[in-house]
């Protein structure tokens, strides 16, 4: 009787713990369930959130590519961790069947869905995402190591590959066997990588080959992007310019550096795959030919943007260690951040630059061109590349990026005779750079700032890391820039103010030499000024946005040699603040004439200020009409002119009316910079002055 008692106990116990484990897992059901489903939700709403942002793009303008990069990251953790729940919990499940089933065909919709998304993407945008499609079998030992396999390579190759994984035998959903059938799959494992059926179980070592050849892609994120735009918009035959370009390659003895960029250079412009990869072996021996820091940085970042089947990420990697030892902490970050697969998570500042010029409340005298930056032997003048160091649009690349040559002739050289040449004055930022290097200043050469994309606007980053000063389109689409992704950028060619901000601030110069015709160069000219760095800039179109800052800088000035010092600027010009002035301004059309407003675009804001200002408005519509000007001063008897000399017709028709009288001035804007528009303001130094933001009013 006891024994009996005992084993009626236990099977009632038995009974109790099976029924209790039956009720847990039956609980347990609902709950995996409800987190599975929140899952799939969630993932719901982001691809429905990815093609709404499409849609609103397509509206109102966008960048359709960087909303999909952005949700990429997502959507595959999403699509994943469905995969691994639904494999785990349904193999528990003893009550929930249908609702198991109901959600599994529901993932292998979205994982379809998921699937057209990303050869969308790679159709539109050029990017480089490798969906595998893994075809399993239920309780399939080899189906099960293979998913092992490649869930290890999905981590490892993070921003590139895509896994998604099929039931090979699900028949409740016909698109999986429609795409099953596609593919000819007849047995688990198979897997389906760039279009290439690999059968049975694949080690990792095979389809980590298979994917970096399939990574094998020429400048990936370059290719999305046009770089005829600056030749086209330039009027330059597209065809003749590559085959300049192409004989440059015959020269033997051409710098390592040269010949790589004109490679690339080249590559893009004919879409030469092939060339562009042949470049790396000479950025290759680039890197091992010099000691400097900042150029070994430099030339990884460039092999890293071109690619080509290597591993970028080790490049990467090798970049940011060096700019770590540059203490160039923000570019660090963002390197670093690229090299291990993080987000970036860039920071902008948009904001713009105003002229706020406030006259006092009696002024009888106005004088422009008082300002100066004043500079010794031996200081130190950063400056651009473009225009100083080589030029790639006047067919100038066949000279070392890192080499010590100075230019002083630039496209110019292409299509002038010597005499509207003159070389021995020089042309551009080039040209005043030789002259200061001859007055004993030591020259600095900003290569390589990093810009990015907001949406459809590009910035170059300040010394913190802040994406701040605006790049125009054609200063970004050099054939020379690197891209590091689709929205990140080097400019090796720099070329103007907004891409000197970090290197001016970490190599602590004493002064800036560089272009001002853009606003984004206005506002970097102030972040400089505000940081105790000086700013002359030559081409000076938008210098009229600075007006009432009280800005350390100055537009299109002559340099001089004082006593024991260099002076540039300060050569001021004064008037009535009543006086009647002619101004030039200009059509937009044709090409380049709009250089000729810069006038009207200072004068109109000064007259803002000191409304009894009589300004004469005249325009011109094609080159070689400063005699419109002058007639016009003649006309209402002004002896004060505003204008811009580009060539040896401006100088000829300004000079001889400078002559006529000591009484005659005249404002030069955006002159300097062209060799008789420099030497209007030397040969007349008391009666010339330039843009300067910083007018003075008295009383």
């Amino acid at each position: 009787m006891v024994r009996s008692g005992i084993i009626v106990n236990s099977l009632i116990l038995t009974i109790l713990i099976f029924a209790f484990g039956i009720l847990v897992n039956y609980g347990l059901d609902f709950v995996r369930i409800d987190t599975i489903a929140d899952v799939m939700t969630q993932h719901e709403i982001d691809t429905t959130a990815y093609l709404v942002e499409q849609e609103f793009t397509d509206l109102f303008g966008g960048n359709r590519c960087e909303i999909m990069n952005n949700r990429i990251a997502n959507l595959k953790e999403e699509i994943r961790q469905v995969g691994a729940d639904l494999g785990t919990y349904s193999r528990f499940s003893f009550f929930k069947k249908k609702d198991y089933d109901y959600l599994k065909r529901k993932y292998f919709l979205l994982e379809l869905r998921f699937l057209t998304l990303i050869e969308q993407l790679n159709k539109e945008c050029n990017r480089p995402y490798i969906p595998i499609v893994f075809f399993y079998e239920i309780d399939d030992d080899a189906s099960e190591r293979q998913g092992f396999i490649l869930e290890d390579i999905s981590k490892e190759f993070e921003q590139e590959v895509v896994v998604l994984a099929l039931d090979k035998d699900y028949e409740d959903e016909p698109l999986v066997q429609l795409l099953a059938a596609k593919y000819n799959v007849t047995i688990a494992p198979t897997i389906i990588l760039a279009d290439e059926k690999k059968e049975g179980l694949v080690s990792g070592s095979v389809l980590r080959a298979s994917i970096r050849e399939s990574l094998k892609r020429a400048d990936p994120y370059g290719q999305a992007y046009d770089f005829t735009y600056v030749l086209n918009a330039a009027g330059r035959d597209v065809n003749n310019f590559a085959a300049n370009l192409s004989e440059m390659l015959d020269d033997r003895e051409l710098p390592i550096n040269a010949r790589a960029d004109i490679m690339l250079a080249l590559g893009r412009i004919t879409k030469n795959d092939v060339m562009i990869c042949d470049s790396l072996p000479l950025y290759d021996f680039a890197i091992n030919s010099t000691s400097n820091i900042e150029k070994q940085a430099l030339l990884y970042e460039t092999v890293a943007s071109i690619d080509c089947g290597r591993n970028r990420q080790a490049f990467l990697k090798e970049a940011a260690v060096r700019w770590k030892q540059l203490n160039n902490s923000a570019r660090t970050k963002i390197i670093e951040s690229l090299a291990t697969g993080k987000k970036l998570n860039l920071k902008f500042d948009t904001s713009e630059i105003k002229p706020v010029l406030v006259a006092p409340e009696r002024v009888s005298r106005i004088s422009i061109g008082e300002n100066s930056i004043m500079l010794q032997p031996g200081d130190r003048v950063l400056t651009q590349v473009d225009r100083v160091k080589r030029d790639w649009l006047g067919l100038q690349l066949e000279q070392d990026l890192f080499g010590n040559q100075i230019l002083t002739t630039f496209s110019e050289r292409l299509f002038y005779n010597v005499t509207e040449l003159r070389p021995d004055i020089g042309w551009h930022e080039g040209g005043r750079m030789s002259e200061l290097i001859d007055l004993g200043i030591e020259p600095v050469v900003a290569y390589g700032t990093l810009a990015a994309r907001l949406r459809n606007r590009w910035f170059a980053v300040d010394d913190q890391g802040v994406f701040r000063f605006e790049v125009p389109l054609d200063k970004l689409l050099y054939p020379t820039t690197r891209f590091l992704r689709d929205d990140l950028v080097v400019l090796m060619d720099t070329h103007g103010v907004n891409m000197l901000v970090e290197q001016s601030i970490r190599n602590k110069v004493d002064a800036v030499v560089s272009d001002c015709d853009h606003p984004g160069k206005i506002k970097a000219a102030k972040y400089l000024s505000d940081n105790g760095i000086p700013v002359a800039c030559y081409p000076d179109r938008f210098m009229y946005l600075a007006l009432g800052h009280n800005i350390s800088l100055i537009g299109s000035p002559p340099i001089n040699k004082g006593y024991q010092q260099i002076i540039i600027g300060a050569q001021p010009v004064q008037f009535a603040a009543d006086e009647t002035i002619v101004v030039m301004n200009s059509t937009d059309k044709p090409y380049a004439l709009w250089y000729y407003q810069t006038p009207t675009k200072y004068f109109t804001e000064l007259q803002k200020a000191v409304p009894s200002l009589d300004l004469k408005f005249v325009q011109i519509d094609r080159f070689d009409q400063m005699f419109k000007v002058v007639n016009e001063a003649q006309r209402h008897k002004a002896d004060v002119i505003a204008a811009r000399v580009f060539n040896k017709h401006d100088y000829d028709i300004l000079s001889l009316w400078l002559q006529q009288s000591p009484r005659h001035r005249a404002v030069l804007f955006h002159s300097a910079q062209y060799p008789y528009g420099y030497l209007l303001l030397k040969e007349y130094p008391h009666q010339t002055a330039f843009d300067d933001p910083n007018p003075r009013f008295l009383p």
